[in-house]
């Protein structure tokens, strides 16, 4: 691998790149090799090569991928917080205490519905996660803002403590073993549908909103979704059309994660200002880069439907009523 910058521009020249100049050096060297060629030569998958001619337009691809993250973090953050508390009130209502071990006998308990093979798989997924729990407690145990405060009073750590240090992930493995009946209480409060199986849904949106956020906090390439690590269940799909009238969500686009945040926006009751102004903010992004780049890259990255879908978008937050 190339080592200095001049030796970069020089492979990145051999690579039919054309770059020169103290500017675009000076570019390089902020940007980085890994961000300001290695991350953008493909789309995707590694075989899915661009087209590229011009460092201006790897520069580019960096731009559109940190104007997108710039969009979507708050946005994602502020719905992580929400899924948690949604779920922290429903568990506190369920169980009747805020210590952990009281919600661990009494609401985190869908193994218990489960028989055979699938018992036994669910009952790991529940230890696993007594695991994930103990392991922050521990992490974390030196923060007295959080943890730390209940360790030296010798007191039980509440549940709503140990939230505070969840990654989306761990999230995701605990609403998973909670019994569907906490489950339920979290989809009718988020008034998700329920001819949809909409307790499973939610759970399929967490681990996809999981897989967004690590990769825009740890600075990973978005706008080819590349992020995703694995299939999505089409039942969101489903979800996404009934309640939106969005067709051909498939999560290979990164318009489809704006729609399904757009969704949640709204059924958290956030304003339709609000929705308009991240709608907006989505669409400004995509016409400055369509205007930026060949359309032979452009192509490999935003689909010829996310027009549509982002007006179908926006009529959707016309119509829907806000929540209460």
């Amino acid at each position: 691998m190339p080592k200095t910058l001049n030796s970069l521009m020089k492979h990145l020249r051999k690579s039919g790149i054309a770059i020169g100049g103290s500017a675009q050096k000076r570019r390089l060297k902020n940007i980085g090799y890994y961000h300001g060629y290695k991350g953008y030569r493909f789309a995707g998958k590694a075989d899915s090569r661009l087209p590229l001619t011009d460092f201006s337009q790897v520069a580019a691809l960096y731009d559109f991928d940190t104007q997108l993250k710039t969009l979507l973090y708050p946005r994602v953050m502020q719905i992580e917080t929400a899924l948690k508390n949604y779920t922290l009130e429903a568990v506190l209502r369920d169980s009747g205490s805020s210590t952990f071990e009281d919600i661990w006998r009494k609401s985190l308990t869908d193994y218990r519905s489960h028989k055979g093979t699938a018992y036994r798989k669910a009952w790991e997924k529940r230890q696993k996660l007594r695991g994930e729990i103990d392991s922050l407690i521990f992490r974390n145990h030196k923060n007295r803002d959080v943890i730390g405060h209940f360790r030296d009073a010798d007191k039980d750590i509440p549940i709503w403590a140990i939230f505070e240090v969840m990654t989306l992930g761990n999230f995701g493995s605990f609403y998973e073993c909670l019994d569907k009946r906490v489950q339920t209480a979290v989809v009718r409060d988020l008034g998700m549908p329920t001819n949809l199986e909409s307790e499973l849904r939610l759970r399929d949106i967490v681990y996809a909103l999981k897989d967004l956020r690590n990769a825009i906090a740890h600075n990973g390439v978005i706008l080819d979704v590349r992020f995703r690590s694995g299939s999505i269940s089409t039942g969101v799909t489903q979800l996404i059309k009934q309640e939106t009238g969005i067709g051909g969500v498939d999560f290979t686009d990164i318009t489809d994660y704006v729609v399904l945040v757009v969704y949640l926006m709204i059924q958290m009751g956030l304003t339709k200002t609000e929705c308009r102004q991240f709608l907006s903010g989505y669409e400004g992004i995509l016409e400055r880069f369509h205007a930026e780049l060949p359309f032979n890259i452009y192509s490999k990255i935003i689909k010829t439907n996310a027009r549509a879908k982002l007006a179908t978008a926006r009529e959707f937050v016309s119509a829907e009523p806000r929540k209460a």
